[in-house]
């Protein structure tokens, strides 16, 4: 890390790789600093099961003591294992890195206790995650996950609302999108009186708001029964239903793209952490679809409809609103595909890769 042309060695410690869209990340910026030239590998429990979003990095596989495992198993996983394994698994790799970046709350106390020294350490922060753990159901989590952030790390923010919750940012470095997948769809036609085809990603959590969505669905279809929705991945509440809703399963991203590209707009309706950045929002507009959301980066008032926090009324309302207007819909989602160009994968990785030089730059000249 001498230059700002070296290769730099990049490990990036798991408790296990997942579908969710933190760990798309971390695979897409793998990717992307070894097409630059870089040396990247991951450090992962072999609890875990092989990685869903493809990458071209490394793994190192643990077993339960950190030691070098023949690959996933996909079985046997305990919260205190895989900390465990991680654990030992910096012990025994981190000589061999210029950075380990930690990118969960609790992926920081092994690289820590590990002896990782403070100059490799960075942790990139995707979300304030101690509002997912309950206090009162699981304190142990909530604390570790709140102290995580006090933690002797270059701490790297994906948006700039997490700046409150940070001892030490000293980035901010959203994350990115394959523009080559998530591709505008052919300019619609439609009219004001044809029906509309919404989508919204179907999530269990509460705090991601599909119930939200659901319930203005049902208000919208009260109003003119020929509009549709349609929901990616199912995760409806437990005996709902409706006639006019459809369950789609994306087995990758390019049917994913292909989803949101077969709507006139989706609904992101997520209840917390507003003004970060994510992903729904981010592929919806890449795919020129018109976007109703609660306000996640990128979506502005230029670019989408922002409605109120947890109002499923105020969502059916601007739903009719947009299936009247197609006029505006397109003029909103030709300024949303323009909005998501800073978002590529190089580009994002570069700002990352800069900021690790910098910082190594800084501690060099003192």
């Amino acid at each position: 890390m001498t230059e700002t042309t070296s290769v730099m060695r990049i490990l990036i410690p798991m408790l296990g790789f997942g579908r969710a869209g933190g760990y798309r990340v971390l695979s897409e910026l793998a990717n992307a600093w070894i097409r630059a030239g870089h040396d990247v590998a991951f450090a992962v429990p072999a609890t875990s099961e092989a990685p869903y979003f493809p990458t071209q990095a490394a793994i190192h596989w643990l077993d339960g003591k950190g030691a070098r495992a023949p690959g996933a198993i996909g079985y046997g996983a305990t919260g205190a294992g895989n900390l465990k394994a991680l654990l030992g698994g910096m012990r025994r790799l981190h000589h061999n890195y210029d950075v380990v970046l930690a990118n969960h709350s609790l992926t920081t106390w092994p690289v820590v206790l590990g002896g990782v020294p403070k100059r490799k350490r960075f942790y990139y922060i995707q979300a304030y995650e101690p509002e997912y753990y309950a206090l009162e159901r699981k304190p142990a989590l909530w604390l570790a996950s709140r102290l995580s952030y006090a933690l002797p790390f270059r701490q790297i923010a994906n948006a700039a609302i997490y700046r409150h919750a940070l001892v030490r940012p000293i980035a901010i470095v959203p994350f990115g999108i394959n523009l080559s997948v998530f591709t505008p769809r052919v300019p619609s036609e439609r009219q004001p009186s044809d029906p509309l085809v919404i989508g919204c990603i179907g999530r269990s959590e509460p705090q991601k708001g599909t119930g939200y969505v659901l319930d203005a669905f049902t208000q919208l279809h009260a109003r003119d029964p020929r509009h549709r929705l349609r929901v990616a991945y199912g995760n409806l509440p437990e005996g709902w239903s409706h006639e006019a809703v459809e369950i789609v399963v994306p087995r990758n991203d390019v049917e994913l793209a292909a989803f949101y590209r077969s709507l006139d707009v989706l609904v992101a309706a997520g209840t917390v952490q507003h003004g970060a950045p994510h992903y729904p929002a981010l592929e919806a507009l890449a795919s020129g679809v018109a976007l109703v959301t609660t306000g996640f980066e990128p979506a502005t008032a230029d670019n989408a409809w922002l409605v109120p926090n947890r109002d499923a009324s105020a969502i059916a309302d601007t739903l009719e609103t947009i299936a009247t207007n197609p006029a505006e819909a397109a003029h909103r989602t030709e300024r949303g595909v323009a909005a998501v160009a800073p978002f590529a994968w190089a580009t994002v990785a570069e700002q990352a890769l800069n900021t690790f030089r910098r910082f190594d730059e800084h501690r060099k000249a003192k």
